[in-house]
């Protein structure tokens, strides 16, 4: 009957221990800034907009240069190497074009750095 009770205790001890361990190691990373806690990196829309614009802004499709209020691109669009995306530039017309344009938009590195297209 002690013999099952020095086991009992043995093996109670031995699974505080693995717990704790484990919360040790998860705390160390979570301090540590591992790539499994860090939020996803996302472009600034607002640097984004003015790229946007500034290879628009001399399109013959407006009658007046679009503002970066014009520009709509999608929200919250996470910096991938290779991701392509379009954005909207509305902006206002003349009688013989609509003063709208599609640019589409290419993610070139996981610094964020764009080509446009």
């Amino acid at each position: 009957m002690t013999d099952q009770r020095s086991f009992a205790r043995t093996v109670i001890a031995l699974s505080l221990a693995v717990i704790a361990c484990c919360a040790l190691t998860f705390t160390i990373m979570l301090l540590a800034g591992s790539p499994a806690v860090q939020p996803q990196r996302v472009l600034d829309q607002d640097a984004l907009a003015r790229a946007v614009l500034n290879g628009v802004e001399s399109d013959a499709a407006f009658a007046k240069p679009p503002t970066v209020d014009d520009v709509s691109c999608p929200a919250s669009i996470p910096v991938e190497a290779g991701r392509e995306f379009k954005c909207k530039v509305n902006g206002v017309g003349d009688g013989n074009s609509s003063g709208l344009a599609w640019v589409k938009v290419k993610i070139e590195d996981d610094q964020g750095d764009l080509s446009l297209g």
